[in-house]
């Protein structure tokens, strides 16, 4: 789906202040009028492009999607996924390795 700015636009102004207020993606996507069901995808599309279009927009499983001006929260979310981005990748790795020690005729 195409976003435009009046759609980021739409989404800052349901998105709270603060972490104290979360809002999950489905309560998002349904305030939005977009697609509720499996994952959400166009809603965390949205939110994807907004984050590119300079809006700080941070996420936690379980409390949901917020708007932060805080360098400290922001930093430590920054942390949070480069932590997570590194220990994907050493598993990637390691299921790469432990392929191609087993099938040394069926490299991966």
């Amino acid at each position: 789906m195409n976003f435009t700015s009046a759609d980021i636009v739409r989404l800052i102004a349901i998105l709270p202040n603060s972490k104290a207020h979360a809002i999950h993606a489905p309560d998002i996507a349904a305030r939005l009028n977009l697609p509720t069901g499996g994952n959400q995808v166009e809603a965390r599309t949205l939110i994807r492009y907004a984050i590119q279009n300079g809006h700080f927009i941070l996420s936690n499983t379980r409390i949901g999607y917020w708007i932060s001006n805080s360098k400290q929260e922001i930093q430590e979310y920054i942390d949070s996924l480069q932590s997570r981005a590194d220990d994907t990748s050493l598993r990637s790795d390691e299921l790469k390795a432990a392929w191609n020690l087993q099938n040394p005729n069926n490299q991966i």
